[in-house]
């Protein structure tokens, strides 16, 4: 189960990656657009403090008596990330700012992809 959690990360973290560090300025217009419809920023607090919960269960599943792997640590990494970049967005949502925390974003989902595969052969 485990090594199949972590193919998911993975692949997951790759396609979340790949296209906010090739297409950043695309992404972060798209995301600025959202932002400034009615509501948008509220949702994304939300959804930071949804995946920062996430995050609280998997580490609370670190210590259970199947914890002590390695998956439960990189979901609590995958779920900070995404608590942090939905944070971020919400706080000052401008074109530039979006954009950099876009490739900053890329570069940190690329490297737990990559963190990720490597890990695979401790399963």
């Amino acid at each position: 189960m485990a090594r199949y959690y972590i193919w998911f990360v993975v692949v997951v973290t790759a396609l979340a990656g790949l296209p906010r560090l090739l297409l950043a300025r695309r992404f972060a217009e798209l995301q600025l657009a959202k932002l400034q419809q009615k509501g948008k920023v509220t949702t994304a607090r939300t959804m930071s403090v949804v995946f920062l919960s996430g995050a609280l269960l998997l580490a609370a599943a670190y210590f259970t008596p199947w914890g002590h792997q390695i998956w439960p640590i990189i979901g609590v990494i995958f779920s900070l990330l995404s608590a942090v970049e939905f944070f971020l967005e919400s706080l000052v949502p401008t074109l530039d700012n979006l954009v950099f925390q876009k490739r900053l974003m890329g570069i940190l989902y690329l490297g737990l992809s990559v963190g990720s595969f490597f890990m695979l052969s401790r399963i």
